[in-house]
């Protein structure tokens, strides 16, 4: 399996996309010590935000403002990082899924950078970061009815189906991460503006929890302009 952001290189030379691949996963429902570093992680952004609106984060803006550049209102449609922060400091918690998911969720709010991930045994063929043609059918994660996409917008897509929507706004049903899930492969978002250093931190940090909390074996990358193909080895 290969990650290719090709299809997109060209208009956003400056992203870097960090790639964690886990193997022989072990997911359960939580972990007593994940549940504490969610808690810990969301008061730090709390006051990393501080008083000011979530959008006033330089992160955060920088993803509205490629939002905008692919026709995508981030008023209506939040990108994944801003989203789950605002959600998270309304209800006082991060949600709890499994102790994949939440070690990605607790991460993206740590460092307030989206992203997501997919169960590598459901992906049909390589993962591309592309644009859309529009009118690709997707299956929104918990939805019954499917929705099409538009022309120009960004998608992480295989070679079935579409993956995400707008870039990191929402996932497919088809290869969402659950606890029987055993391999699977990562995504971090970083936007010109969010220094790579920063996408390897969040990469360690995310190896790291996962390996603390669902077990497996991991290897990490960072797809950017000069390495635009990535073999994911899986």
């Amino acid at each position: 399996m290969k990650f290719s952001i090709d299809g997109i290189s060209k208009k956003y030379p400056d992203i870097n996309i960090g790639v964690l691949v886990g193997r022989s996963l072990k997911i359960s429902k939580k972990h007593p010590e994940l549940e504490k570093k969610k808690k810990t992680v969301l008061i730090a952004a709390a006051d990393k935000i501080g008083s000011d609106p979530v959008t006033k984060n330089a992160f955060i803006a920088s993803w509205r403002n490629l939002y905008r550049s692919f026709g995508t209102k981030p008023g209506d449609y939040r990108p994944s990082a801003e989203a789950l922060v605002r959600r998270s400091l309304k209800n006082g918690y991060l949600p709890t899924i499994n102790t994949a998911v939440d070690s990605y969720n607790s991460v993206s709010v740590k460092h307030l950078i989206p992203m997501g991930g997919f169960d590598a045994d459901k992906v049909s063929g390589d993962i591309f970061l592309r644009f859309s043609p529009g009118g690709e059918r997707f299956l929104p994660l918990g939805a019954n009815e499917y929705e099409e996409t538009y022309e120009g917008e960004v998608v992480y897509a295989d070679n079935e189906r579409i993956l995400t929507r707008r870039w990191n706004y929402r996932d497919c049903d088809e290869t969402m991460i659950t606890e029987e899930t055993e391999n699977v492969a990562m995504f971090i978002d970083g936007s010109p503006e969010i220094p790579v250093k920063s996408i390897e931190q969040a990469l360690a940090d995310l190896e790291d929890s996962l390996r603390s909390h669902s077990g497996g074996h991991y290897s990490i990358k960072i797809a950017d302009y000069e390495s635009q193909l990535i073999d994911l080895g899986i």
